[in-house]
């Protein structure tokens, strides 16, 4: 079983990936091949065994029941992901298409308005429902540009205040992410777009959001729609094109599979998501001292609003044409405020592995993890004392008054870890969950 893999806009395959019959794969890098797919996957004329193959092309298998169906339909394991990509790799997230050899590429820019179908109310509410309710689009709708993790989300275009769909057949791209908060969490899309709001603020480049909220058979549905930054939109007044930009994953890029996003999930040491190996792909961008402090900027956002869940596929690279940079910030949610999963960090902070952790050597470790040759701590702890006012200021305007309350006492583990008093005014007490509180409650689903 022989496929070609293709990344918008180049006019040949950029490889052939081979499925062998005991399902192991094979990566062949096309002669002609300007750019590689992946930074784990470098440009070579020896060919990508299965171990190498897997920690790329199974991050492209999203979840969902279209992979249900064709599991179900053919008869395919989910551990076959050359077989699933045979049936699903036209349609996988991002840039890159894989297609039956001869079949042609899989994605194609779109022309705006003629590859797209107006998104009507009634079946925008019916999907909208549907996401709300039981996380899953409705019985006959089908994503037509998936995005990877199991949150109630549908891609779409937005012009102009309407939605739109990509027609079918037409391989089009689409510009937004519209996430619809389930029944069970009615706000979260609302605390996400607080945050991501108080990071713009912050002058930290994030993925542009806006709230909506929804009135639909008698109940109020939050949603958040986040403009996708690996897309190139080019528009003059109701026509235009839209195309894809190539960008993949921190899991991709180091070769990990799906299950190792976290850093507690390898066993290896060399072969795991961590500060260190964010500091292997710094080191091959374009700017690697930018993307060292971009990164390191996250991570202390983050720290500061509670977001433990910042795994190895909830960050991303963007291969342009001057070389590889950070993607903007995204899916950012305040995991400590929630009692039924870990607090733990997606990856160690020098040894600390939750929040109450982050001493003084703790942080000076995550510097020197993330390549800092003199960790400049003091400079650090500055840097996460102007973090921290400016989050306590925005949140009074932006956040939910739960959410501006709990931010104050995430600051205050960090200043009692640190040993540090980061001058913040006083808010009203919020009863945040210690690691011990929560440390046999349960896990983030592993494909969050």
């Amino acid at each position: 079983m022989k496929m070609e893999v293709w990344i918008e806009g180049s006019a040949r395959p950029i490889g052939v990936l081979s499925r062998n019959d005991d399902l192991s794969l094979r990566f062949t890098c096309a002669r002609e091949a300007d750019r590689p797919l992946s930074l784990s996957l470098p440009l070579r004329s020896e060919p990508y065994g299965d171990a190498d193959c897997r920690g790329y092309f199974a991050n492209l298998l999203f979840e969902g029941p279209e992979l249900g169906r064709v599991m179900d339909s053919y008869r395919l394991d989910r551990g076959d992901v050359g077989g699933l990509l045979w049936h699903l790799g036209a349609d996988c997230p991002g840039a890159v298409s894989i297609t039956p050899e001869g079949a042609g590429p899989g994605k194609t820019p779109g022309r705006f308005p003629q590859d797209y179908d107006l998104l009507d109310e009634a079946r925008l509410h019916a999907i909208l429902l549907s996401l709300h309710l039981h996380r899953r689009l409705p019985d006959g709708e089908r994503d037509k540009s998936p995005v990877a993790g199991v949150q109630g989300k549908i891609a779409v275009v937005m012009h102009d205040g309407a939605f739109y769909l990509p027609a079918a057949g037409s391989r089009a791209p689409t510009t937004h992410i519209l996430k619809v908060s389930p029944a069970s969490e009615p706000q979260i899309t609302v605390e996400e777009t607080a945050l991501l709001a108080i990071a713009s603020g912050c002058g930290i480049d994030t993925a542009e959001t806006r709230p909506f909220r929804f009135g639909i058979g008698g109940r109020r549905i939050n949603a958040i729609l986040s403009t996708r930054f690996d897309r190139e939109v080019r528009l003059a007044g109701r026509e235009g094109l839209i195309t894809r930009v190539h960008a993949e994953d921190l899991c991709q890029a180091l070769g990990l599979a799906p299950g190792l996003k976290y850093e507690r999930n390898s066993d290896n040491p060399d072969h795991r998501f961590s500060a260190a190996a964010v500091a292997r792909i710094a080191a091959r961008a374009r700017a690697p001292a930018l993307f060292q402090r971009d990164f390191l900027t996250h991570t202390l956002f983050n720290l500061l609003v509670g977001n433990s869940d910042n795994h190895g596929k909830n960050g991303s690279v963007i291969h342009g044409a001057g070389g590889t940079v950070l993607a903007p910030l995204y899916d950012v949610v305040p995991v400590f405020m929630d009692r039924n999963v870990t607090h733990q960090l997606a990856f160690r902070h020098g040894a600390a592995e939750f929040a109450e952790d982050l001493t003084p050597d703790n942080l000076s470790g995550l510097l020197s993890d993330l390549g800092y040759r003199r960790p400049p701590l003091e400079q650090t702890i500055r840097q996460m004392a102007r973090l921290a006012g400016r989050i306590a200021e925005a949140s009074g305007r932006l956040a939910p008054k739960g959410l501006a309350d709990g931010l104050y006492a995430q600051a205050g583990v960090l200043e009692a870890a640190l040993g540090v008093n980061f001058g913040l005014p006083k808010r009203d007490y919020f009863d945040r969950a210690s690691r011990d509180d929560i440390a046999a409650a349960g896990w983030w689903d592993p494909f969050s």
